[in-house]
């Protein structure tokens, strides 16, 4: 009874991450507003001579401080940092809520997996009417390797946990 409880729980977290990435994905939103919540706390813009040699391309944008300024540079990562991080909080629940309900080992893996990238999928494909927002595949890819490096960890968190009963 517990045990069913607490994957409940697990699914209906999952569920509710899912709410808050569509909540987030449909308002306009000033897509560097971390920017200016940093530019208080960095007007010293420390390691921005480091930051000045990373010059790169995502999707059809140029990241660099000189395309987007100190704050927009460290906007961006923060935004993908978020990204990476929904997503895995969403299939380390999804895996916690479905390893639960299921007796197979490999079956929860995949099912969170697909949930979640399916929903990384859904929701950029979402953001693309959605202005200001941009829809990348990109996105979808960083959503995929976080959906994958969580669920790597919560299957050694089970294997773990069930090593010490």
């Amino acid at each position: 009874m517990q045990r069913e409880q607490k994957s409940n729980s697990y699914i209906v977290g999952a569920v509710l991450i899912m709410g808050y990435l569509y909540y987030r994905a449909t308002f306009q939103q000033d897509f560097y507003a971390l920017p200016n919540i940093i530019a208080n706390q960095l007007q010293a813009q420390p390691l921005s001579g480091l930051f000045a040699t990373f010059t790169f391309r995502y999707g059809e944008q140029v990241i660099s401080i000189e395309a987007l300024g100190y704050f927009g540079f460290l906007g961006f990562f923060g935004s993908k940092i978020w990204l990476f991080l929904s997503y895995s909080i969403l299939a380390y629940l999804w895996y916690g809520g479905l390893s639960g309900k299921m007796r197979e080992a490999f079956t929860p893996i995949v099912v969170a997996l697909l949930l979640s990238v399916s929903y990384a999928a859904a929701d950029e494909f979402h953001q693309s009417f959605v202005s200001p927002a941009f829809a990348m595949k990109e996105d979808v890819i960083l959503a995929g390797i976080g959906a994958i490096l969580a669920i790597i960890a919560g299957w050694f968190f089970l294997i773990a946990r069930k090593g010490r009963k």
